[in-house]
């Protein structure tokens, strides 16, 4: 995990070491001069037995060799046209009826109150030409009545998570709604109860979850809560999978998964770097981790779990195991240094709010938004939204290769390869064939661009008013 900074009693040993450790391998790890470095705040990470409190799996990305601070007065980080545009988003089309969540609510659940996040998500709204969308905040009891603000204090706390959550939910899919459920702290105890929340919210129908700790033999006992209620319509849970590559974020050199990323019942999300043009045309992505250094740099969570056993849908799909769940199942964006413009005026102020963010906490929004488009397709479709575990997880692992950008180089401790990898899982979403699949809809090819070999005016110069006349030489256009 990323973020470390609430510290009491015997966890406070445990913090210290873990800054000395990590600092220690930043001294001697061989980057190159103008690596990004990521700003990693401190917390304790012990396992759920132990010391019941979740981590937020945001990383910030601080370019070198600045060290002033993380934030920014203007956006940084790749924007929301150019993340849609790379996964094919802005394709997405039911028939036709654009694919962007309409009729969905994506529920989003965090600790603490964020208080200024109703304004942050219309500010980035207004900064990238997105439509406002309905946003609901409650308590973890399902009222009004919302927590006071995360004791780590401003600059570090879970309302940058909230912030990144709720503005890249609403970015992916802009359509739907989105109910922030706010729990009383970061422990299971409290946030699990949010979750009950959340699953039994009124139209709620896909359920993003960037957090998680440390897996131990009781998890199990944990797993009914990501499952639809009785009465419900279908829900599906999203998982970011941890920033601390194969290692699970509780020790540097054995491979351990997070909970509940490693629960069957939910779809567990992964990283990777992601590179684009400056329109967003998607030119590549490589799974994101430092090998066998992940745990310090930061890399996408997985490998296999010491205690959920393997589900029917990873049968014949997942290699690298036959007995027990394999983490992740798909994969985003989520390496620090291709971040998302994130706005957070709780934790910066109004002056320099902006700063550039990644982490699985990043791609399980986005996940989740894909989702909300989907349900959105089955309900055109005459379908009713899908049920995590029966439904949405069997359809991932059954889509054919061509929906997915298959990663195959990059290692978080793992290496990504052909197929289903313990880095990235199946691969990134290619959402405009993704999404009209699984609504169980046809698929609407993208208009290709046309090609053109060049482009003269003349006269070269004119007056305003004045006749131009545009040639084009070698032009392609296929329709």
């Amino acid at each position: 995990m990323s973020k470390r900074t609430r510290t009491s009693g015997t966890d406070r040993a445990f913090s210290l070491r873990q800054l000395f450790q990590r600092a220690a391998a930043k001294l001697t790890s061989r980057q190159p001069a103008d690596a990004g470095l990521l700003i990693e705040p401190l917390e304790p990470r012990t396992l759920l037995s132990v010391a019941p409190v979740m981590t937020p799996n945001f990383l910030i990305h601080r370019p070198t060799p600045t060290m002033g601070p993380a934030a920014s007065i203007s956006p940084t980080g790749l924007t929301p046209s150019q993340v849609r545009q790379a996964y094919g988003f802005k394709n997405t089309m039911f028939g036709s009826i654009v694919g962007d969540g309409t009729g969905q609510t994506i529920a989003i659940v965090d600790a603490y109150n964020d208080p200024t996040i109703q304004a942050d998500l219309h500010a980035f709204d207004v900064t990238f030409g997105l439509p406002d969308t309905q946003l609901t905040v409650i308590g973890q009891t399902g009222t009004s009545a919302l927590p006071g603000t995360d004791p780590a204090g401003r600059g570090n706390s879970w309302a940058i998570e909230t912030s990144l959550d709720v503005e890249w939910a609403h970015a992916a899919a802009p359509g739907a709604k989105i109910v922030l459920v706010e729990a009383r702290s970061a422990s299971t105890a409290n946030l699990f109860a949010a979750v009950n929340t959340a699953r039994s919210y009124a139209g709620v129908s896909v359920i993003s979850l960037s957090w998680g700790g440390g897996e131990y033999s009781g998890v199990r006992t944990y797993d009914s809560y990501f499952t639809t209620p009785s009465g419900h319509n279908g829900v599906t849970f999203v998982v970011s999978s941890g920033d601390s590559g194969a290692y699970g974020g509780s020790s540097s050199t054995t491979p351990s998964v997070e909970y509940p990323a490693a629960s069957p019942n939910v779809v567990a999300v992964g990283g990777t770097y992601l590179s684009t043009n400056s329109s967003g045309a998607y030119l590549g992505e490589t799974a994101w981790g430092s090998g066998t250094s992940s745990y310090y740099n930061g890399g996408s969570g997985g490998g296999i779990s010491r205690y959920e056993t393997q589900p029917a849908y990873q049968a014949g799909v997942v290699t690298q195991t036959s007995a027990y769940r394999a983490v992740p199942d798909v994969a985003m964006l989520a390496d620090p240094s291709s971040g998302v413009a994130v706005i957070d005026t709780w934790d910066f102020g109004t002056a320099a709010p902006w700063l550039a963010v990644g982490g699985t906490s990043l791609a399980a929004p986005l996940w989740a938004g894909v989702l909300a488009i989907v349900n959105q397709g089955r309900a055109i479709n005459g379908l009713g939204t899908l049920d995590g575990k029966t439904q949405t997880l069997p359809m991932l692992y059954s889509l054919p290769s061509s929906d997915f950008h298959d990663i195959i180089s990059g290692s978080n401790g793992y290496p990504a390869g052909p197929g289903y990898d313990l880095v990235t899982g199946r691969g990134t979403p290619i959402v405009n064939l993704l999404a009209p699949a699984m609504a169980g809809m046809p698929v609407t090819p993208a208009k290709p661009m046309p090609l053109i070999g060049s482009l003269s005016a003349n006269p070269a110069s004119v007056l305003a008013g004045a006749t131009v006349t545009l040639t084009a030489a070698n032009v392609a256009e296929s329709s």
